[in-house]
């Protein structure tokens, strides 16, 4: 089983490549991906719980679920509720943000349009994981 810090959850294979770099480029080394919350929920089950991620970024649209609903169900489970979860998505709604913040998501963070601005959003993300 792969350790990581960070793991992304993100079925655009496109936003996890720039992602991933940006966070490696950050100084972040431990990144993994996952294309569904299905695999997301497969990961945490079989990492042994010293090395569970820092954080999980999740994109808002993923396929047969949403970031919410697999944020709502992260938050149900006990040995996974602590677990900081972060909503990078491409919509900017300020209601949305907040439903997010009330369900327990540390941050929610719009997907940047360059690769520059990319970097910025890595080193917050960076700075939430606290490695």
């Amino acid at each position: 089983m792969i350790h990581c810090d960070i793991l992304i959850i993100d079925d655009d294979i496109d936003d996890i490549e720039i992602l991933t770099e940006a966070l490696n480029e950050s100084g972040v080394e431990k990144v993994h991906f996952v294309y569904s919350p299905k695999e997301a929920f497969q990961y945490l089950d079989e990492v042994h719980p010293a090395y569970m991620p820092k954080v999980i970024v999740t994109d808002f649209y993923l396929p047969a679920t949403t970031g919410a609903e697999f944020l709502a169900d992260i938050k149900k489970m006990d040995k996974h509720k602590n677990l900081k979860v972060l909503i990078l998505s491409s919509e900017k709604s300020e209601k949305e943000i907040d439903k997010f913040r009330e369900m327990g998501a540390v941050d929610y963070l719009v997907k940047p349009s360059s690769y520059h601005d990319y970097l910025g959003v890595a080193v917050g993300i960076k700075n939430i994981a606290g490695v």
